[in-house]
């Protein structure tokens, strides 16, 4: 199922669905238990954001280019990877309201599994685009999302955690797939190549704002939109945007994340001043990376894709999911 959000884009719909035919068609596996979850984890309502910019951004190029379909799906399979290993390293039992292979079938799977998924990432990237060039700079995004998790990894339970730390893991968690998508946009799509960089600097600042308003809904969202439980990066240990600028405004947080093994009202406190000192500054730099964003859209041809482009940042900074 695609997310109802490309319901608007009469012109992209129809290829995130010929993305989704083909991630699901590169993805057969024989291990049925695993084939089964990895066919539902595809098929989950998820936002498909990553392939959907690709697209949106092809439009500045020739959008009929045969190698698009497989390049976005190269996309997914990679987002998705990532997704199934995090789900191993956080104990997660569902993603998007599906039970996560881990839960299902176990750890091994679940990595197995991952490791599965790089593989068709590169296949799918190999019938995009097989120009030597692309490849490196696709293995420069992969690195960039490793280094990133390793970050994240390193600063979990961290209490003394700075700004510039967060910001550094997220551009590699988060950011630099957004980037990749939208530079590879406009690369197959073999747009003119003084919109490059500019498509691959949007995507990396939507992404850090993407991520942004992600860690601020764990915080403030409704778990049944965001199909998640709220809190529950402070409860796994990852300490995020909100909670930094909390700590920023009221040091003596940090002496309160030092206790160990926390009761009711000691979580309810670090909630409570997260809400109160973290939320509004922590809103306001994701509008300055959302601003970024908008700014560098500048740069490309006035048309309906670039106005299209400016309605879907603005709207991603005010979602609720």
């Amino acid at each position: 199922m695609i997310y109802s959000l490309w319901h608007r884009y009469p012109d992209i719909y129809p290829q995130l669905e010929h993305v989704q035919a083909r991630l699901t068609q590169k993805s057969r596996i024989r291990n049925p238990a695993v084939a089964e979850v990895v066919t539902a984890q595809i098929n989950a309502s998820g936002k498909m954001l990553r392939s959907g910019l690709m697209f949106m951004f092809a439009r500045f190029g020739d959008s009929t280019q045969p190698g698009l379909v497989s390049a976005g799906a190269a996309i997914e399979a990679l987002h998705l990877a990532t997704l199934v290993h995090d789900d191993v390293l956080d104990h997660a039992d569902t993603r998007r309201g599906v039970s996560t292979v881990q839960a299902t079938s176990g750890n091994r799977a679940a990595i197995y599994a991952g490791d599965f998924l790089f593989s068709v990432y590169f296949e799918l990237l190999s019938q995009a685009s097989p120009d030597v060039s692309n490849i490196g700079t696709n293995a420069m995004a992969m690195r960039r999302i490793f280094l990133g998790e390793l970050d994240q990894n390193w600063t979990q339970n961290n209490a003394g955690i700075t700004q510039h730390q967060y910001l550094r893991q997220i551009s590699g968690k988060t950011a630099a797939l957004f980037a990749l998508a939208t530079y590879q946009g406009v690369r197959v799509s073999q747009a003119d190549t003084k919109l490059y960089w500019p498509a691959y600097r949007f995507g990396r600042y939507l992404g850090m704002a993407f991520q942004m308003i992600d860690d601020l809904l764990d915080y403030t969202g409704d778990p049944s939109k965001t199909q998640k439980p709220v809190f529950e990066d402070l409860k796994n240990g990852v300490y995020t945007l909100p909670l930094i600028m909390a700590i920023e405004r009221q040091p003596a947080l940090q002496e309160q994340l030092k206790q160990p093994n926390w009761s009711d009202d000691q979580f309810d406190a670090i909630v409570a001043a997260v809400q109160q000192y973290g939320i509004q500054p922590a809103t306001e730099l994701a509008q300055k990376y959302t601003d970024k964003a908008l700014a560098t859209l500048q740069q490309f041809p006035d048309s309906q894709a670039r106005d299209e482009l400016l309605a879907l940042t603005t709207m991603l900074l005010k979602r609720d999911k």
